[in-house]
């Protein structure tokens, strides 16, 4: 796809409807931030929320921000765009997350929407990218159309909280180690890799005092080709870095494989021997992704 987004390990929610915590996020680990119109605000509360929302936008940002908007099928998807207008330049705001994602239309008019913020606020066109959320079994279906329907497409991202829309959709009963979420986390791998994207985020974790349970999630997640999550408090974070962050030792290996895989095409060799096991591009396209991971990029 056309749109490079950053990598982000952890992406924060933030209520509009609360704006001490808009404040607050801003100081906090997270890699970035997301400071949501849709869900965790009320219906009679998103005028309100918007308003709090661009004060914050205007007083600058400390962190990178995406806005997550109603959907366009479901609520003012214009009036929530239109909150980009009051940000202090748009060099900290990444884009928009599109919730309940259920098919290439829904991310085209969100893509028309951010072409005509671009076009009266100046700013650089293509720059803002869309995180489409898939929250339903049609959406999952669909994903690989989603992932490619606009260039603005930075990523995939499935909501796979225990009690969450995709949960009650699905019917499914969720665990850590959830069989339940097994094919749809992997389907949505899948056809993310298969659509050219590389950004691959899973959803939030809900249990605040469970711990090791949050590792285990965050774990299996990395181990399906997840390269991040979304959490909903600060204590999160920690585990989450730790999780989806290389450690030395992958960091060592794939600066290794890469120079031995340098070394083999200079002298005309597609594949070359590296502690023991034979690599070749395939195997170099994974370690340029965990040293990616590990700029934090």
């Amino acid at each position: 796809m056309g749109f490079p987004p950053r990598m982000f390990r952890t992406l924060m929610f933030a209520p509009g409807s609360r704006p001490e915590l808009l404040a607050k996020a801003q100081a906090g680990d997270a890699d970035a931030l997301i400071f949501d119109l849709e869900d965790s605000v009320p219906a009679q509360a998103k005028d309100e929320a918007r308003r709090h929302v661009a004060q914050a936008l205007a007083a600058g940002l400390r962190k990178p921000v995406y806005l997550r908007v109603n959907n366009p099928r479901a609520g003012d998807f214009h009036g929530d765009l239109a909150v980009l207008d009051h940000a202090a330049g748009l060099d900290r705001v990444m884009g928009v997350i599109l919730p309940k994602a259920d098919d290439a239309d829904d991310v085209r008019v969100v893509a028309a929407g951010l072409d005509a913020l671009e076009a009266r606020t100046g700013a650089t066109p293509g720059t803002l990218g869309i995180l489409p959320l898939i929250e339903t079994c049609l959406g999952l279906r669909n994903t690989f159309d989603i992932a490619r329907a606009s260039p603005r497409v930075a990523g995939m991202a499935l909501a796979s909280a225990e009690e969450g829309d995709f949960m009650v959709d699905l019917g499914g009963h969720w665990t850590p180690h959830s069989r339940a979420l097994a094919y749809p986390r992997g389907k949505l791998v899948v056809d993310a890799r298969a659509a050219g994207l590389d950004w691959i985020v899973d959803g939030v974790f809900m249990n605040l005092r469970d711990a090791d349970a949050l590792r285990a999630e965050c774990a299996l997640a990395r181990e399906l080709g997840f390269v991040g999550k979304m959490a909903i408090h600060p204590a999160q974070v920690a585990t989450m870095h730790e999780v989806f962050t290389p450690g030395a030792e992958e960091v060592a290996h794939a600066e290794g494989l890469m120079a031995a895989y340098r070394e083999g095409a200079e002298r005309g060799i597609g594949a070359v021997k590296y502690r023991g096991m034979m690599v070749d591009l395939a195997n170099v396209r994974m370690a340029e992704r965990t040293l990616a991971l590990a700029r934090g990029r």
